[in-house]
């Protein structure tokens, strides 16, 4: 329970966003209480669900940018941003532009400016303090938990897997595996609980193994194939026995669609049989340590 609120989290990022841009590029009060505002319903954004420019500037008025009313149009500037009015004979002469046109300059200008302060502000600042994850009971919220606080929480992890049946590999012994197989390694992520952690292992990412450098040179990395794609050909050949002969695996399943097609066969054959329904007992099986 160590992680912040979302409101914590928004307070946050907004008194480091003032800290480093300029005054004038956030507006007015007015805009600073809706920029706030955008920033709270960023924060708190569900998984899978994204936050569009529009949102961004949900509340925000662009005459209350002062730096905007300040914008001139150039020929290397409206070539660039106006869509064809540096062409105009009227822009290469340094004439005043209409305003409509400048209407529209400072709606880009102001787009612009809105998409890179939250893509290379306020990501980077949650990014570089925050690590952002789910948790075992509610999996669709977003927790925002302290890198300080999360690293402690990621130790104590390692150092019970450490006490179990787990030790770290020596970089002989790690050569010698990779040199029997030609698949690398799952990918382990920690899961938070309510006390404790959960550890996830990925085994659909390919892996990425670090060579040792040699003169003083770059790290170089060789990538090896993931777990799940070395076992595709024997899924496929399981699979097709499932096919040819189904009676072979016996109860096996290959998801919640054999799982439900085996269930939907058995509960009319117990209806039909007896007119009570007799006692049906569910056995649930977890692997120890299985990650």
């Amino acid at each position: 329970e160590a992680y912040c609120t979302n409101h914590q989290v928004a307070s946050f990022v907004w008194a480091s966003t003032r800290s480093i841009v300029p005054s004038d590029l956030l507006g007015d009060s007015c805009n600073w209480r809706a920029l706030r505002s955008n920033i709270s319903k960023f924060v708190g954004l569900r998984r899978y669900e994204s936050f569009s420019l529009s949102q961004c500037t949900h509340g925000l008025e662009t005459s209350r940018y002062s730096f905007l009313s300040k914008v001139r149009l150039s020929d290397c500037f409206c070539c660039k941003v106006a869509n064809g009015v540096g062409n105009c004979k009227f822009a290469k002469k340094g004439i005043k532009i209409s305003n409509d046109v400048k209407i529209t300059l400072q709606n880009h200008i102001f787009q612009n400016w809105i998409y890179w302060f939250f893509s290379s502000i306020v990501v980077p600042i949650i990014s570089s303090c925050f690590y952002v994850t789910e948790r075992q009971s509610k999996r669709h919220h977003v927790f925002y938990y302290p890198k300080t606080v999360w690293r402690k929480i990621v130790d104590n992890a390692i150092n019970c897997l450490k006490e179990q049946n787990y030790r770290l590999l020596d970089h002989a012994s790690f050569t010698y595996i990779i040199s029997k197989r030609n698949f690398g390694f799952s990918r382990v992520r920690f899961l938070p609980k309510q006390k404790c952690v959960r550890i996830l292992a990925n085994t659909k990412v390919p892996s990425k193994i670090p060579l040792h450098r040699n003169n003083n040179r770059k790290r170089r990395f060789v990538f090896l194939k993931s777990i799940n794609s070395s076992l595709k050909e024997l899924h496929a050949i399981l699979r097709r026995i499932k096919h040819e002969h189904p009676q072979a695996l016996g109860s096996s399943v290959f998801g919640y669609d054999d799982a439900y097609r085996k269930l939907y066969q058995f509960l009319p054959k117990v209806k039909e049989g007896s007119p009570m329904m007799p006692k049906v007992y569910i056995v649930v099986g977890d692997v120890s340590k299985a990650f």
